[in-house]
């Protein structure tokens, strides 16, 4: 694909082929299994309907309306908003209000709004709000049976705990690799001939303490007692955060020269691939990610990417699985 001319400073590269890099698999133990197990259970839970009171973890559908004076607030209405008691989406008031309530009841609760709210004409003021209960339903969930097993696909439990297993190991294994790739990355990084300008670095560095400095504040702390608190000094933390600004110049030079080098491209169609996996990811429309990520990012992503498995291919990889005190 097509990219924008940047003024890149001139790179020679060092070894990057034959690196030596350990890579650590984390293990897939007995209980992490447990527990997926049982988790798989609560995915296929269901809720059915009931008329015992709602409590904490029910599902209830319902209709809500604010009145003040005998009059119905405005924009306070709100009809069939579906939730689950005790997940934090219902004001407080509202939840504890629902407790105890059974389903096709209506009743109302009295509410006081704060000194100071968003909304100054209802500041201070005591509402009214009414909530017509339209369903109650509690959650059933499952038992871990050799039936639920071959509700959901497999031949018995055993199967399905070891395609979990296997599942685990997959996710456990390309984790290892993002990781030793972007360590042979670094390696590469710091094996590069190159001039960085150090204003640059300079700046980043600066900008990094303004920014620790800002969000410390909010906290009534200095840089000076954060260093203090951390057994380091404001000029080893900036020093710290200039290294880090190098190391990541670096790589991101060493990515693209060795991209070069090894003539490895990034086509259009894994770019927009990889737009839609985003979009799908973060649950929002394609053309918002395109307006946060530039084609040119994401195909230097992808290409990093793309390195480091190339580098991991030609390295010298130990590969040992860790202790299980580190799942």
């Amino acid at each position: 694909m097509e990219k924008k001319k940047y003024n890149f400073p001139e790179v020679k590269l060092g070894q990057y082929k034959g690196l030596a890099v350990t890579r650590h698999v984390r293990p897939v133990t007995e209980k992490t299994l447990d527990i997926e197990m049982v988790h798989q259970t609560r995915m296929h839970a269901t809720y059915r309907p009931t008329q015992e009171p709602a409590k904490r973890g029910c599902r209830v559908l319902l209709d809500f309306a604010g009145y003040m004076d005998g009059k119905e607030i405005p924009d306070s209405r709100m009809e069939k908003v579906m939730v689950v008691l005790g997940d934090g989406k219902l004001m407080p008031a509202a939840e504890q209000a629902i407790y105890g309530h059974r389903a096709g009841e209506t009743f109302r609760f009295d509410f006081t709004y704060p000194a100071e709210f968003r909304v100054p004409e209802l500041s201070g003021k005591t509402a009214q709000f009414e909530i017509n209960l339209r369903s109650v339903t509690e959650k059933h969930t499952p038992e871990l049976t050799e039936e639920f097993a071959k509700s959901i696909g497999y031949d018995s439990l055993a199967a399905m705990r070891e395609s979990i297993r296997a599942q685990k190991q997959k996710i456990h294994e390309e984790g290892a690799d993002r990781a030793a790739g972007q360590r042979l990355l670094e390696m590469a990084g710091a094996n590069i001939e190159v001039h960085i300008a150090p204003e640059t670095l300079d700046r980043t560095a600066d900008n990094e303490m303004k920014l620790l400095g800002e969000r410390l504040s909010r906290s009534g702390l200095t840089v000076e007692q954060h260093c203090k608190n951390s057994h380091t000094t404001p000029e080893a933390l900036r020093q710290r955060y200039r290294d880090e600004a190098e190391s990541r110049v670096r790589v991101m030079l060493a990515a693209r020269a060795i991209a070069e080098a090894e003539q490895i491209v990034v086509h259009p169609e894994e770019v927009n691939a990889e737009y839609r996996r985003l979009a799908a990811l973060q649950e929002t429309p394609e053309a918002e990610i395109r307006k946060v990520l530039t084609e040119d990012a994401v195909a230097a992503a992808l290409a990093a990417k793309k390195v480091q498995r190339f580098l991991l291919d030609h390295a010298e990889v130990t590969s040992v699985t860790d202790s299980a005190e580190k799942e």
